[in-house]
């Protein structure tokens, strides 16, 4: 059984216990993450007049580099955007920057006009370039939806987890586990007769807990294999819990499109007979569901 509770969330962050699965299994959702959830990046960019200090491809690549806000609710499936099973142009959205200078100026990001207007550069204060008077920059530029994989302009966000700290104290603190006060801070305190007492383990990571360790031989630090506190931060293309969701049906999609090729070989004779169990990784990844994320209520890891 798979248990979840959220310790942390804020918009762009997210921060939880997992209870219940393997390293593969968190592996696998934290590089989906990465890599897999799409995001709407600039990819072409049609320049109609450039006077300005940078060249055309520096230009471009400045644009690039915008994050845009995206909701994957009014896009098609990434998937059906790369197998061109919908219109491209649906997968899309066609910006517009059009500025002249009269005095010395920076365009920023918020200088971008888009077709919708809820698709817009995430922070509006983004420098591009500098401009004297009289120079101007005409052009068109096309976000389109994408994979970091492919290039890091479409990436969401980070995704990291480490082990679940298990503190254990074996004897009286001496002068050197005060070093520990300062690298958990409020996580332990040491009272006046030398006793240790643990406040909250999830206030200092796993590697500094085992720093503690090393200089406090009061203090003994291990892991549960199957326990992890995972984190999420989304660059602002769209809130953590969409990031989320979206890892999680591209995650269940890649498992379900791994057993399907099973079943295939299956079928023709080229793996031993017998039926394939469906269960394992694809349904142990399948309790844990976008919508626990969302949410501060979870159930306890205790």
């Amino acid at each position: 059984m798979v248990l979840v509770r959220v310790i942390e969330k804020s918009d762009l962050y997210l921060k939880a216990v997992v209870d219940g699965v393997t390293p593969p299994i968190v592996n696998s959702l934290r590089r989906v993450l990465i890599s897999d959830v799409p995001v709407l990046a600039i990819d072409e960019v049609i320049i109609l007049d450039n006077t300005s200090v940078l060249y055309d491809e520096v230009l471009a690549h400045r644009l690039s580099m915008i994050p845009i806000k995206t909701d994957l609710r009014k896009l098609p499936k990434i998937e059906e955007c790369e197998q061109e099973l919908v219109d491209p142009s649906l997968c899309q959205v066609r910006f517009e920057l059009n500025v002249e200078a009269k005095e010395p100026m920076v365009v920023y990001s918020r200088d971008l006009k888009s077709d919708d207007p809820e698709v817009r550069p995430v922070y509006e204060d983004i420098p591009i370039v500098k401009l004297v008077p009289g120079q101007k920059i005409v052009l068109e530029a096309y976000a389109k939806l994408g994979r970091a994989r492919n290039h890091a302009k479409w990436q969401a966000g980070l995704a990291s987890y480490y082990y679940y700290p298990k503190v254990s104290v074996v004897g009286k603190a001496d002068d050197k586990c005060r070093v520990c006060l300062e690298v958990c801070n409020g996580a332990l305190e040491i009272r006046d007769d030398g006793s240790i007492v643990v406040n909250d383990v999830l206030k200092c990571t796993f590697n500094k807990w085992k720093t503690c360790e090393q200089v406090c031989p009061a203090i003994k630090v291990d892991w549960d294999e199957n326990k992890y506190v995972f984190w999420v931060e989304s660059f602002g293309n769209m809130p953590v819990e969409d990031m989320v969701r979206e890892g999680f049906r591209i995650l269940k999609g890649k498992f379900q499109e791994f057993v399907n090729e099973l079943e295939l070989e299956l079928s023709r004779g080229q793996a031993p007979s017998g039926e394939l169990a469906t269960g394992g990784a694809a349904e142990e990844s399948a309790q844990v569901t976008g919508e626990e994320f969302g949410t501060e209520e979870g159930p306890s890891e205790e």
